[in-house]
């Protein structure tokens, strides 16, 4: 919570000295740039405009992501962030607000618009500046820090320990212990720190130090090791960090973002910015609406041919799991005879005969899909994501494969990577197949990326692939 009012004081600092900014600059303009051509207006307008520019600039690097966790922002990245963002709200704020101003010549456009450019910039970098200044005291008097726990006891896990005692206090990690895989016994760190249980022990020792960081740091990571720790971990907000072997190095793998980084390969999906969280919901909801409305007619013909071809309702409805684990009920064209899982739950095969004929048709062409629109629209969807699961099935998937919770952090989607490279699964195998294309999806989140899946998945209806 600390931190969350932590990134609401930088936003306010950045309203602040941006509101300074464009009173600065209404002055610069009319006794400079412009000399008695732009006229002074009243009180209330010297004061309403610079609330909205300081709103403005604080809602653009807000996006951008300054302030989602200001304590662990990289500088370089964020000095970059702050610049291409300054230079692209500049231009928009000159077509808003310059482009009407009393002036002579196109000349004094461009030097407008550098003038308040320079200004924004110099503005945002003091900003910057007292954060970094700030975040810095808070680190070196531990008003902040993040608990963290090191898997291994061997000479990896100690270097990972000097490593960050040698960093100090300025870099906020705090190693509360470690914890040792089954594959190993209590090495070299057991004199340098405390020991808190085996790996089995994770989600009690997250949950009672309230850990931020989990660096994997075993001597040999075997796959049961990791899958241990993303099941314990259990969807909680945790960053898991793996100490890099040498073929990571080699191979590229390995990416730091200033030379201050740790050069850790962190697991598991980063988090997007703002922005793409912003542009990806109003994609969705511009073209669910969309959909809605111009293949309203289709739906309409689908719906009749539905209720023609077996006695039952036209939509069915299904409990699945959304985001961060919430259920929700799912829209789709009914496709199967009434009581079709009247014996349990079971998932759809080839030639399977609880599919009416329509049904099959609809699944080959996906349209079936169609009222998901309305999930996307209400926010329980979006067009590209995993696709959702039930409970029932999802039980059995983290059985096997526990870092299936980390597609549970995103929103759903009508389509996903695992669609278009996969397909429908026909058992919780090809499920688990289906998920390694989808937390691939989840490393490479892009608005591209999402295109060129949308693009892929119109190719299947035409081709009627599916199943």
């Amino acid at each position: 919570m600390r931190r969350q009012l932590l990134g609401i004081f930088f936003a306010a600092l950045d309203f602040l000295l941006a509101y300074g900014g464009w009173i600065i600059f209404y002055w610069i303009r009319k006794f400079y740039l412009y000399s008695d051509e732009l006229r002074p207006g009243t009180l209330w307008e010297y004061l309403w405009a610079p609330l909205i520019v300081g709103t403005y600039w604080a809602g653009i690097y807000g996006l951008g992501g300054s302030y989602k966790d200001p304590i662990q922002q990289s500088i370089l990245r964020e000095i970059l962030t702050r610049v291409w963002l300054t230079i692209l709200g500049s231009l928009a704020l000159f077509f808003m607000a310059f482009i009407d101003d009393p002036i002579p010549n196109y000349k004094a456009y461009r030097i407008t618009l550098f003038f308040y450019l320079l200004l924004q910039l110099s503005l945002s970098g003091f900003s910057l500046l007292l954060m970094r200044l700030f975040v810095l005291k808070v680190l070196r008097e531990r008003f902040f820090h993040f608990p963290t726990v090191i898997i291994g006891g061997g000479s990896r896990a100690l270097s990972v320990l000097e490593e960050l005692k040698r960093m100090g206090p300025n870099s906020g990690y705090d190693v509360i212990g470690y914890l040792l895989p089954e594959s190993e016994s209590n090495g070299v760190l057991g004199s340098q720190a405390p020991y808190l249980g085996s790996v089995a022990d994770l989600e009690k020792v997250i949950v009672k130090h309230g850990v931020h960081h989990v660096v994997i740091a075993t001597e040999r990571t075997d796959e049961k090791t990791l899958q241990t720790v993303l099941a314990g971990i259990n969807g909680l907000s945790v960053e898991v960090h793996l100490v890099p072997a040498l073929q990571d190095v080699l191979g590229g793998g390995v990416r730091v973002g200033s030379p201050i980084d740790i050069p850790w390969v962190t697991i598991g999906p980063l988090s997007p910015s703002p922005w793409y969280e912003l542009i990806k919901r109003v994609i969705d909801i511009f073209f669910s609406t969309c959909a809605l409305l111009f293949l309203a007619p289709i739906m309409a013909v689908i719906a009749v041919l539905v209720r023609l071809s077996s006695p039952g309702p036209v939509i069915y409805r299904q409990e699945r799991i959304g985001r961060n684990g919430r259920p929700f009920i799912m829209y789709k064209f009914r496709t199967m005879y009434v009581d079709a899982e009247k014996g349990g739950p079971a998932l759809s095969r080839e030639g399977d005969p609880r599919i009416t004929p329509i049904g099959r048709w609809l699944r080959k062409t996906r349209l079936d899909e169609l009222p998901q629109f309305w999930n996307v629209l209400r926010g329980e969807m979006s067009l590209v994501g995993p696709r959702p699961e039930r409970k029932y099935y999802i039980d059995q998937i983290v059985a096997q494969a526990p870092e299936y919770k980390q597609l549970l952090k995103v929103r759903p989607g009508i389509t996903s990577l695992g669609m278009v490279k996969y397909g429908y699964a026909s058992s919780v195998e090809e499920m688990i197949k289906r998920m390694r294309y989808d937390l691939i999806y989840l490393a490479n989140r892009s608005l591209l990326l999402d295109l060129k899946i949308l693009l892929y998945t119109i190719l299947r209806v035409i081709q009627a692939r599916g199943k």
